[in-house]
């Protein structure tokens, strides 16, 4: 067996069938690949339209776990892998036929090397101007990548990544610390690096996301993001400053939000006002801060720093700087007050003795 597709799978029953079908329809030979679904506990009808797929146990098989998330889901499909090669997939993703062909064709001429595919939205979906800007680089970052032979572990994305089975042995596979799918397949990709695995990038193993998404949708998700990136940065506190962690606590991080949250609100009037439909849903509501999410907040910047307040301490020095400045601007213009009084003195004095004044008897 050349590969194993992993596809860790909650609650998608809806989207799985059409997934499945895609994987099992690939231009790459059948006998060359297999896939292991594995339910990470879901309640929905999932175990069904895996049976309905209609495919032979030697080409499908379906396991079961309690909910913990997908990298624990990952690591257990890739323990019943059979496959030399084994390639993780999203359950919200319909594969291009070529999808096997290209990975397989990638580790063929490369060697030992992990490869990340393509991901794009699906041609069937309306891409709102939204879902174009996550596109850009937000969500999925291949427009940044400069060198496709040897790409940065910050583009490690498990919905389209392959790798050598005896890598994710040697690593331990996705830690399952990580219980949502958020960084953890990019810390999986940085424990890879450091050990000298080399990702490349091929733009033809294509898989397409059918999971259109709103800003308000987003927003939840980036509040989970922000969550996993504080349990990533404890693993690995050197890279504090790249994921953000100490900017996202500074006042310039606030005036950004707050820019952006008043020029949202205008931009959804005025788009109301053209389209002569004012709603009465409130669009911007995920936008404003509530109490539980304030304190929450504060208790994260305290348990991160330590107990110092990175806005409170900047406040602080930036009033002791200020203070500073001012005693010494005081104290330069007090003498330079005092140098320039001396002088003028002089100045006059030695005008006056030059008229005359100063000698006995007044002047001459």
């Amino acid at each position: 067996m050349k590969l194993t597709v992993v596809m860790p799978t909650y609650n998608r029953s809806d989207l799985l069938g059409r997934a499945l079908s895609g994987l099992l329809n690939q231009t790459a030979p059948a006998e060359d690949y297999e896939i292991v679904v594995v339910d990470d506990g879901s309640t929905d009808s999932t175990p069904q339209v895996v049976a309905e797929a209609g495919a032979p146990e030697q080409r499908l098989r379906y396991y079961r776990q309690e909910n913990k998330g997908p990298a624990a889901a990952r690591n257990y499909g890739a323990r019943e892998a059979r496959g030399d090669i084994i390639l993780f997939v999203g359950d919200d993703c319909i594969p291009d036929s070529r999808l096997l062909e290209e990975h397989l064709k990638a580790h063929s001429t490369e060697g030992d090397v992990g490869v990340i595919g393509h991901i794009a939205w699906h041609p069937e979906l309306e891409v709102t101007p939204f879902m174009a800007f996550l596109e850009e680089g937000v969500q999925f970052g291949f427009k940044h990548i400069k060198d496709p032979a040897n790409i940065p572990f910050w583009q490690c994305y498990s919905s389209n990544l392959s790798l050598p089975r005896h890598w994710l042995e040697e690593t331990g596979g996705f830690d399952e610390d990580f219980k949502h799918a958020a960084w953890e397949d990019i810390e999986l990709g940085y424990r890879l690096h450091e050990r000298g695995l080399r990702l490349i990038y091929r733009r033809e193993a294509l898989n397409y996301h059918h999971h259109p998404t709103t800003l308000e949708r987003y927003l939840v998700r980036q509040r989970i993001a922000g969550r996993s990136v504080v349990t990533f940065w404890r693993k690995h506190p050197e890279l504090k400053e790249d994921l953000g962690i100490a900017h996202s606590a500074r006042p310039v991080a606030a005036e950004r939000l707050y820019r952006a949250a008043l020029e949202y609100a205008f931009a959804v009037g005025v788009r109301e006002a053209i389209q002569g439909e004012v709603t009465e849903e409130d669009e911007s509501a995920p936008l404003w801060s509530d109490p539980q999410l304030a304190d929450s907040g504060r208790a994260w910047i305290h348990e991160v720093f330590g107990g110092d307040d990175p806005v409170r301490m900047e406040l602080v020095r930036a009033r002791r700087e200020v203070r500073e400045l001012r005693h010494e601007h005081n104290r330069i213009t007090s003498r330079r007050l005092y140098r320039l009084s001396e002088a003028v003195a002089k100045a006059a004095w030695g005008a006056l003795r030059t008229l005359g004044w100063g000698r006995r008897g007044g002047r001459t």
